[in-house]
């Protein structure tokens, strides 16, 4: 049956399909592409659900299979006229998908490479360290000129946009949130933040600083795997667990010596947890967290840790309340080190150089390994290992030539990598 009203983008009569979102009319495709924010977010958010779908439940299959439905319908003008026989309500979609299809599908959620249907986002860290757009700046200025003037600094600038929204419309509710960019701005901060003094009793360790790259690594990973979606609702207990599962400080309060001890061990947690490759990549978000300590004199640090709070404090109400306890911990410690973060801001510059020798290092045994490997396969003559069992393909071990096999120089380089690069995994 056509729904009444006409279309809200090009006023023809006849509009059978309604925007998921605002819930504007609208008669066909190219009037839903006009309709870009919504229709971007639409789709973002739906491919979101799924993209950890080896990890989903029953309630999340069900989301699929009416996201499929709804990006069925506007695949063809018309294509869900009563007429065609495709009934909007039908719960068989997936069943109605080849085992094929239904296995491309699948693969495609399990390697994280479905990532590459979704628009590119760009992290705030990067955004906030380029400046406000040229649009923002004329429409600051405009408003200044119509108000009474500040006294200049950048101080007064940082403290004006620093205010905090409510939490709950920062967090869950995307129809409160910033119509623009919410997810590429610079999270804010609280108004006032607890003095170290009120959350320890005693001295405060100094090893404390090494957990820092553990969480923002675990951070910058998530928002990346997530396409900076993390605030949404639905996938709200799914980010928290990513962020626990990722960082040894937040899921187990580990306690790390050094900067490549607290990244290695995030990066280990990848390997176990069978992680999808996100966007930014290993090495990419390994970057990020040195960008992220040492931006705008502290204050993404400040800006990263005041977001987990926020997300952590919103998830532990969506996750299952056996989980409610493991969650509340990993926010009481990232109020924590927002705090150390805060008092000890002197220290977050040498943290940060800490970081990007452990960056550089581990693109330079990336690229070592990677040249070692194409030798391999020369002498192999192709891709495949002849001393690789099936388990090492399915988990990505190299194998171990005898040294009969490999050549005076390979031998070496790969006894060095063996002994001297074990630091860091690529």
């Amino acid at each position: 049956m056509e729904a009444s009203g006409g279309c809200g983008l090009c006023q023809a009569e006849r509009a059978p399909y309604t925007c998921p979102r605002c819930h504007v009319r609208f008669c066909s495709v190219p009037c839903y592409r006009e309709h870009g924010s919504c229709a971007r977010d639409f789709q973002t958010r739906e491919l979101q659900l799924r993209l950890r779908g080896q990890r989903g439940d029953a309630g999340a299959r069900g989301r699929l299979r009416e996201a499929l439905l709804r990006l069925q319908e506007l695949r063809e003008p018309g294509d869900a006229d009563p007429e065609l026989g495709l009934d909007p309500q039908a719960d068989d979609l997936w069943e109605q998908l080849s085992p094929q299809q239904r296995q491309r599908f699948q693969q495609l959620l399990s390697s994280g490479k479905i990532s590459g249907l979704l628009p590119p986002w760009k992290p705030w860290w990067v955004v906030a360290s380029q400046g406000p757009p040229m649009v923002q700046l004329l429409e600051t200025k405009d408003a200044q000129d119509s108000q009474p003037q500040r006294q200049p600094g950048a101080k007064a600038d940082l403290e004006a946009s620093s205010q905090p929204p409510n939490e709950e419309t920062a967090v869950g509710d995307r129809n409160h949130r910033p119509p623009a960019q919410d997810s590429n701005s610079l999270p804010a901060l609280p108004e006032a933040i607890r003095p170290l003094s009120d959350l320890a009793s005693g001295p405060v360790s100094p090893l404390v600083r090494f957990q820092l790259p553990n969480v923002l690594y675990a951070y910058a990973y998530t928002l990346s795997l997530y396409n900076g979606e993390t605030d949404d609702a639905q996938v709200l207990p799914e980010v928290c667990e990513t962020l626990v599962d990722l960082s040894a400080v937040l899921g187990a309060q580990r306690v790390f010596s050094s900067t490549g001890e607290a990244l290695q061990a995030a990066l280990q947690a990848l390997t176990d947890g069978q992680y999808p490759e996100c966007p930014l990549g290993k090495a990419g978000a390994m970057e990020a967290v040195g960008q992220i300590l040492r931006g705008k004199q502290g204050r993404f640090a400040l800006a990263a840790f005041a977001h987990l709070v926020r997300l952590l404090g919103q998830g532990k109400r969506r996750v299952a309340p056996q989980d409610q306890p493991r969650i509340y911990k990993a926010k009481k410690k990232c109020e924590f080190l927002l705090s150390w973060a805060k008092e000890e801001e002197e220290q977050l510059p040498s943290l940060a150089l800490e970081v990007q020798r452990e960056y550089v290092a581990h693109v330079v045994e990336a690229k070592e390994v990677g040249a070692l490997t194409q030798e391999l396969e020369k002498m192999w003559g192709g891709e495949g290992a002849p001393f690789q069992t099936a388990s090492d393909r399915r988990t990505g071990l190299k194998p171990i030539l005898p040294t009969k096999f490999v050549s005076p120089q390979l031998h070496l380089l790969s006894k060095a990598h063996t002994h001297t690069h074990t630091h860091l995994a690529p």
